[in-house]
């Protein structure tokens, strides 16, 4: 029996699996066992081979067409009496996926359910192996890596795999096309600072304090969007409550920022510009925890990774944003 399941399962090995899919990540498993089988038997062909027997705790039971149809805990196994079948001390209520599925999903089920090996079948449900502990943790450090190119606006997966080994011209397509879109933003920026010229005549000092506005709203909007992607990768969130908790972290933040910068102005200047500096900081924080959940939240929705917007393109709306906040109420005060 053992054998014939593992020549079915080493026909397999062949087949062209798509980026990111778990069959880019299947276990050899050629320990299964029918469901009529003993416990006896079972210990015995466990025994016999034990060399084959990978990073489990779990005992995989399937039928004659090798399909999963139960799974029993190896605790519960040799507890039990040596005559007792599998198919009465196996549990048909177990957590299972497909090898098409993507790899995202076997961190998803490890985090949520706690297990350290997950079976896995093909569309019509036979066994062709696990997904052990060790692999999980690798697809976990594989897809942590990637969000950090993603962060970075790097999107090209031949670039990112190949690192320093890539093509410069597959590298710089890469990244010149976000760069771009920044320096768009940066020429956008510009223009609002001269729309409001005759704001920044009356108070030159104004202009001080546009690096520490604009990075200030840049940090709560890269914290958020981070906090975000990383829970969207576990499950499904809600929209309105991530907001309303991103509003409460924010206003509770973003008070005792506002404060310190308020007297600054002060001290270093006058009364009208620590206000209009603090009223700025306080409203662009608010609005960079607002940008930093709804863009992302907007791309999961979209079936796109949410990363890609927790990178350059978030930040210059941010910055637009607050440069625009920052000039309209220097505006309105003076």
């Amino acid at each position: 029996m053992l054998v014939l399941y593992y020549t079915k399962f080493t026909m397999t090995k062949d087949i062209s699996y798509p980026r990111h899919s778990i069959g880019e990540h299947l276990i050899d498993f050629t320990l299964v066992f029918p469901k009529d089988e003993s416990v006896e038997e079972t210990l015995l062909e466990i025994k016999q081979k034990v060399g084959s027997w990978p990073n489990s705790e779990t005992i995989f039971v399937v039928d004659n067409n090798n399909k999963l149809t139960g799974v029993v805990d190896f605790k519960k196994l040799v507890t039990a009496p040596s005559s007792q079948k599998l198919a009465d001390i196996m549990s048909r209520n177990f957590q299972a996926l497909t090898d098409r599925s993507h790899q995202n999903t076997a961190i998803k089920l490890a985090i949520n359910k706690g297990v350290e090996s997950i079976p896995i079948t093909d569309q019509n449900g036979h066994f062709l192996g696990i997904i052990d502990s060790g692999q999980i943790l690798k697809i976990m450090h594989e897809e942590h890596i990637e969000k950090l190119m993603h962060f970075s606006g790097i999107l090209n997966n031949n670039a990112l795999v190949s690192g320093y080994k890539a093509r410069v011209l597959t590298v710089v397509k890469s990244r010149l096309p976000w760069l771009l879109l920044g320096l768009i933003g940066g020429i956008l920026s510009t223009f609002i600072a001269k729309i409001f010229s005759h704001t920044l005549e009356t108070k030159l000092a104004l202009a001080f304090f546009i690096p520490v506005i604009v990075y200030m709203n840049d940090a709560v909007g890269t914290q958020t969007q981070t906090v975000f992607v990383r829970y969207s990768a576990l499950e499904k969130i809600d929209l309105i409550k991530a907001l309303l908790f991103e509003f409460k972290v924010s206003i509770f933040v973003s008070i005792p920022i506002s404060l310190i910068i308020y007297l600054f102005g002060l001290i270093s200047f006058d009364s009208n510009i620590g206000l209009i500096v603090s009223l700025s900081m306080f409203l662009g924080m608010l609005s960079s925890a607002f940008i930093g959940t709804v863009i992302p939240w907007c791309l999961d929705r979209l079936g796109k990774d949410p990363a890609i917007g927790s990178g350059p393109f978030a930040t210059i709306i941010q910055d637009l944003l607050s440069v625009a906040i920052y000039f309209s109420i220097a505006s309105i005060l003076l």
